[in-house]
């Protein structure tokens, strides 16, 4: 059974991040914060099934800029732990997430903010 959850956010890319972290420390865990928070408070909202085995898992990213894909797809760390904080993940740690992907689509002309939708599938025992 496949599940989807949208996340209406706009992340910080990596290297934003980084220049941020670099400024203050406290600053960049409070970015992590607030938005580990936002995926949560939304996932929370979604009412989505809770995986009882391992899953692959599809990131689809929809941004405006024109950030650079693995800058983009660093942001999955604030999805995949508010999801775990949701309790919708058990863990992220390898034992419940097999594969990552990501498909980014970069909607230079949208006026809304960045969105990214996130597809798991359970794994069936092999």
């Amino acid at each position: 059974m496949k599940n989807t959850l949208r996340i209406d956010c706009d992340f910080v890319y990596l290297n934003e991040y980084i220049e941020r972290e670099r400024t203050n420390r406290m600053i960049a865990s409070s970015i992590k914060k607030k938005l580990t928070n936002t995926v949560m408070v939304q996932a929370l909202c979604a009412n989505c099934n809770k995986p009882k085995r391992q899953v692959d898992m599809i990131f689809t990213w929809h941004v405006k800029g024109r950030h650079d894909s693995d800058n983009i797809a660093f942001a999955k760390k604030f999805v995949l732990d508010g999801m775990v904080k949701a309790g919708i993940l058990q863990n992220d740690n390898p034992k419940w997430v097999r594969h990552l992907k990501d498909y980014i689509y970069h909607d230079v002309n949208k006026g809304s903010s960045d969105y990214v939708e996130v597809a798991w599938e359970e794994i069936d025992d092999e």
